[in-house]
């Protein structure tokens, strides 16, 4: 449903962390998630920017069983039309090949820059860029080399979960700071991005990250910088609609209005 401007609407959803076996206020989330997949159908694109899953690991003959019904509502926005982008985060980036071969998402699932319209837009799961953390940062370690890789799928699949367990809480507590230093360190990391200079064209001018669950946006001269909040306490998603974007809350928006 590009306008006539060529300007996709295009929806954004990060850090929903779903569990293989979720617990009653988690489940309510789900269903939460499954009207925003339902209004996913009637726009361009959607992007799912890392964590959406808490833990995701494919062995080579088998993947551990568990989320059907969020890859079957996936499978209905597939059909509708609507392309999908997949950025792993910390927690799932191992699903990167299998939406490659059920979405047709880029198969290794790093971040990546995309000419949406009129916006050249940066995606990242964000981990690592704001903030440093021990323990973070050997799991993302882990999760993110040919190494790890190799070394994880050594592990039998319940020590496996139970040590991505562990980590997850360990990393998704160190993560959720006061929301002042998150803001402090997302202006320090943006105060360092230079400006394009004359006659160069500039890599991005929007960069929507996730991973620190709250939601910021900072406006430069010919840059944007934004994090979603995660899908938790407000329930975050973002929308791009004729070149502007937009940090909305499911419970307050939960239909916004497409302009045609």
């Amino acid at each position: 449903m590009a306008d006539s401007a060529g300007e996709p609407t295009v929806i954004f959803v990060s850090d929903s962390h779903f569990h293989l076996e979720p617990d009653a206020d988690e489940i309510i989330r789900l269903e939460q998630i499954y009207q925003l997949l339902d209004l996913a159908c009637e726009v361009d694109q959607l992007v799912l920017l890392g964590d959406i899953f808490d833990f995701w690991f494919d062995y080579p003959h088998f993947r551990l069983k568990g989320f059907e019904a969020l890859l079957q509502a996936l499978d209905k926005v597939r059909d509708a039309g609507t392309k999908i982008h997949f950025i792993g985060g910390n927690h799932d980036i191992w699903a990167a090949s299998y939406f490659h071969e059920r979405y047709g998402t880029s198969s290794d699932g790093e971040a990546e820059t995309l000419q949406l319209g009129s916006r050249r837009v940066r995606l990242s799961h964000g981990d690592g860029l704001l903030k440093f953390d021990w323990a973070y940062n050997s799991f993302r370690a882990m999760v993110r080399t040919r190494l790890g890789i190799v070394l994880a799928k050594s592990l039998h699949p319940e020590l496996l979960y139970s040590l991505s367990t562990w980590l997850s809480g360990h990393s998704r507590g160190a993560n959720r700071d006061e929301a002042s230093e998150i803001e402090k360190n997302a202006q320090l990391w943006f105060a360092k991005q230079a400006e394009p200079t004359a006659g160069h064209e500039q890599d991005w001018d929007l960069i929507i990250t996730g991973h620190v669950h709250h939601g910021v946006v900072i406006d430069g001269p010919s840059r944007q910088f934004v994090a979603l909040a995660g899908w938790f306490e407000p329930l975050s998603y973002g929308l791009l609609q004729n070149g502007q974007f937009q940090l909305l809350d499911f419970r307050r928006d939960p239909r916004p209005s497409f302009d045609k």
